[in-house]
């Protein structure tokens, strides 16, 4: 809001210039013609003279200008009009009176009494009324000075964007003062009304109005849950330095105390990053102190080499499912802490990082715990063009893990590579070679044979493609593409059932996964294989604009021979073929989107794993999504939101979020917004899974937003945001 009445006054700047301070009068008066000096002095600025014209005009003994029948003074892009005026000799100032319009850069104002004083450097208007050229922002004050060093002086000031017929949000100063020369201002007996009921008053108020910033309050967010009751946060910021500054948060729960959270962020030449620590003293629900301490940084500290550091810790395993707010705060299981060295170089990158982990959940057993990597570094390189067009690259690691129960001990990892890209046209063949070595030195076994375990083999692949286009429909609007990929891979088998496992998984199928040459995700195990995947995609284009319309694609690995190496108590992994994947995603119907992802078991003749969207998105804050995942004994689920107009102001949005597997809803919200011309309001009422366990929470939020100000309460719109897919705020 200030910042607009500041825009505002900005744009009176023109009429009180220094070319003006310095300029005599001399007028050309329509019908009648005048100088007032013998020896006039006109002066420009940007080469545009001030032109005063009027019905009539006469000559007082004293040298002043009476002008009558209409008053109009321009220079460049502003104008001042009137009634009627008086041009002071002495005091060299115009003064105007009657149904004054101001128009300017972005800026209107009507008055019945202004003076422009060139001598003093000031603009004066009283009783002005003003509005701006973007938007409906509009105002009044009593009083309005401008002076030439920038400084603004409104008195009785009121503000709002609402139509002049309807006050519904309103802003009033008793005084306010901007700076435009330090970049801030003052208020003086600020008051925000809203209906006529005031909500926000202070009786001294300093600001920023440039990009400078500001210690002060920042507007307060106030939430409702059953878990934590009435929730109020009044951020406090604090402007350390131009490179440091702070945010304090005083947290009220009802139901548990009050939190204090400080967020301190640095940026520097060299170094950025934030620390955040939040202390709940003895919490009413739980009868303890509630923590959180966090630090990420990153530092340059010399020409391509950074240090990072990424560090988390809780008091507790339930602090984020209690005081985090979030469905995806009930899914964390481990907090990262690391600490490390990375260089980015053109051809190499190393990173040396040390990193162990916060375990919250403890369900999870110490035979399950991740390991801590003290210390871990890789490298990676690849080479310049070699010949023949030969290309090369090494990927090697060592590293050092640590647990309180199970295996320990040192790993050390190095798989040089040489490859031969061919490309012709549209086609192309990359034939690979990778040496991979991997060495163990391990703590806690018997002999000197079982701590020193070694592993060696090489990995041939070859990669092909081909991609096919051609013009179609009428007048060559579209393009099809037709892009089949083989891929070859060979890995021996390596006896690998004494190796540790210190950080390999294997991951869930998907389109990527098969054309990946390990099907494990890790170093501890590499699996052997004689394969060969098949793919095909094909795309239908909009060729104007590029678009995709329809995109769909398909492949299999199938394997040439059996396959022995396994993660501990898994089998080996049989069959002839993995699953079928597929993926089709269309936008070929205007407002209608369909994504589609299916894994096909063709041993059982079953789906494994599914998952499809359906979304309507015709514009105008109209969006439904359906949606469904299937994942074989791990999730079954269906999913819809919406946002949807139900009158000319007001809209609705939902979200059911359900798990046919549980037999429960993981999450599902429903509310309601409002919008006006000037303000909008949006109330959700939501239940969500808030707990490892399945334990839900219900809150209420409700956000007030007053366009061209800010918004008041709980931020519902970054949950619509966040859980339908394609919402868009429609109070601006």
């Amino acid at each position: 809001m200030l910042a607009r009445i500041l825009y505002l006054a900005l744009a009176m700047l023109p009429l009180i210039t220094p070319a003006f301070a310095e300029s005599s009068a001399n007028a050309v008066c329509r019908n009648v013609t005048f100088q007032a000096d013998a020896e006039p002095v006109v002066e420009q600025a940007d080469d545009v003279e001030l032109s005063l014209e009027s019905g009539s005009g006469s000559m007082t003994l004293a040298g002043d200008v009476v002008l009558a029948d209409g008053v109009s003074a321009s220079r460049g892009d502003f104008s001042v009009s009137a009634d009627n005026g008086v041009f002071k000799r002495q005091s060299n100032s115009l003064v105007l009176n009657g149904d004054i319009t101001y128009q300017g850069a972005g800026a209107n104002v009507l008055s019945q009494q202004a003076e422009l004083s060139y001598a003093a450097g000031e603009v004066e208007f009283q009783d002005a009324e003003f509005s701006l050229g973007y938007g409906a922002a509009r105002g009044a004050a009593s009083l309005m000075r401008v002076n030439r060093n920038g400084v603004i002086d409104l008195g009785g000031v009121n503000y709002t964007t609402c139509p002049p017929d309807s006050d519904d949000w309103l802003v009033s100063a008793d005084v306010i003062r901007l700076d435009t020369q330090s970049g801030f201002g003052t208020a003086k007996g600020l008051k925000l009304r809203f209906k006529g009921v005031p909500i926000l008053y202070s009786p001294y108020l300093s600001f920023p109005i440039s990009d400078q910033r500001k210690t002060g309050f920042l507007l307060p967010n106030i939430g409702q849950s059953a878990r934590n009751g009435l929730d109020i946060s009044v951020p406090w910021y604090w402007n350390i330095a131009p490179a440091y500054d702070a945010t304090i948060t005083p947290r009220i729960l009802s139901n548990r105390g009050v939190q204090l959270t400080t967020q301190f962020r640095y940026l520097t030449g060299n170094s950025r990053g934030d620390m955040q620590i939040a202390y709940l003293p003895n919490d009413d629900e739980v009868n303890r102190d509630r923590t959180l301490l966090s630090w990420n940084n990153s530092t340059n500290i010399a020409d391509r080499w950074r240090a990072f550091v990424d560090f988390t810790d809780i008091s507790d395993g339930e602090y984020l499912e209690d005081l985090g707010g979030s469905l995806s705060s009930a899914s964390v299981t481990h907090l990262d802490r690391t600490v490390g060295l990375r260089y980015v170089g053109p051809y190499w990158q190393a990173q040396l990082r040390a990193t162990n982990y916060q375990t919250i959940d403890e369900a999870i057993g110490q035979d399950f715990l991740p390991y801590r990597i003290l210390p871990g570094l890789t490298v990676q390189g690849q080479s310049q063009q070699l010949p023949l067009g030969i290309a090369a690259r090494i990927d090697a690691s060592y590293e050092r893990f640590e647990r309180q129960l199970g295996t320990t001990g040192n790993r050390l990892h190095i798989a040089p590579q040489i490859s031969l890209p061919l490309r012709a046209n549209s086609l192309y063949v990359e034939p690979a070679l990778t040496w991979a070595f991997t060495n163990y030195r391990l703590d806690d076994s018997n002999t000197i044979e079982d701590r020193d375990q070694t592993r060696s083999l090489p990995i041939f692949s070859l990669d092909s493609g081909l991609k096919l286009e051609r013009e179609s429909g009428d007048q060559q609007r579209f393009l099809m593409t037709l892009e089949p990929r083989i891929r070859y891979v060979h890995i021996p088998f390596r006896d690998q059932s004494d190796l540790p496992v210190f950080d390999t998984i294997e991951p869930v199928a998907s389109l990527e996964q098969l054309y990946r040459d390990n099907r494990f995700i890790g170093i501890d195990r590499i699996g052997d294989t004689d394969q060969v995947t098949l793919g095909i995609t094909s795309r239908l284009l909009e060729r104007s604009t590029g678009r995709a319309l329809v995109t769909a694609t398909i492949g299999q690995t199938r394997f040439l021979s059996t396959r022995a190496v396994s993660l501990p108590d898994r089998d080996a992994l049989q069959g002839d073929t993995s699953d079928y994947i597929a993926e089709l995603a269309v936008n070929v119907w205007g407002n209608w989107n369909i994504d589609i992802a299916q894994q096909w078991n063709t041993e059982d003749s079953e789906i494994s794993k599914s998952e499809i969207r359906l979304q309507y998105l015709p514009g105008n804050n109209r969006v439904v999504n359906l949606a469904y995942r299937y994942r074989q004994d791990a999730i079954d689920q269906g999913d819809i939101s919406f946002s949807w107009p139900i009158a000319s102001r007001w809209n609705v949005v939902g979200r059911y979020n359900y798990s046919f597997r549980e037999d429960t809803s993981l999450e599902r919200f429903f509310g309601l917004e409002y919008e006006s011309c000037c303000w909008g309001i949006r109330v959700v009422s939501r239940r969500y899974i808030s707990r490892r366990d399945g334990t839900a929470d219900t809150a209420i939020a409700i956000q007030l937003e007053l366009k061209g100000l800010s918004s008041v309460g709980d931020p519902a719109d970054r949950l619509l945001e966040r859980g339908i897919l394609g919402y868009r705020s429609r109070i601006d």
